[in-house]
């Protein structure tokens, strides 16, 4: 069985901070980047996930979002 955890992810849109709560068996940065985009609703579509970390991680940078950091929560 798999145990969920709580994790804080932060991040920047445009400039002003966000944060939310999110659950899963684990985090990477990656995951946040991609939780983070999200969230903030940048539009990230499975045609630009299958291109790499890279590729989705500038568009994303490119749509405003900066800063992501993660925490997991006791």
């Amino acid at each position: 069985m798999l145990t969920l955890h709580r994790f804080e992810i932060r991040y920047c849109l445009h400039g002003r901070p966000h944060h939310f709560l999110q659950r899963d068996t684990l985090m990477t940065d990656a995951d946040a980047w991609y939780y983070a985009a999200l969230h903030a609703g940048t539009g990230l579509g499975l045609e630009v996930l299958n291109e790499g970390k890279e590729c989705w991680q500038q568009q994303a940078m490119a749509a405003g979002l900066s800063d992501v950091r993660w925490l997991q929560l006791a």
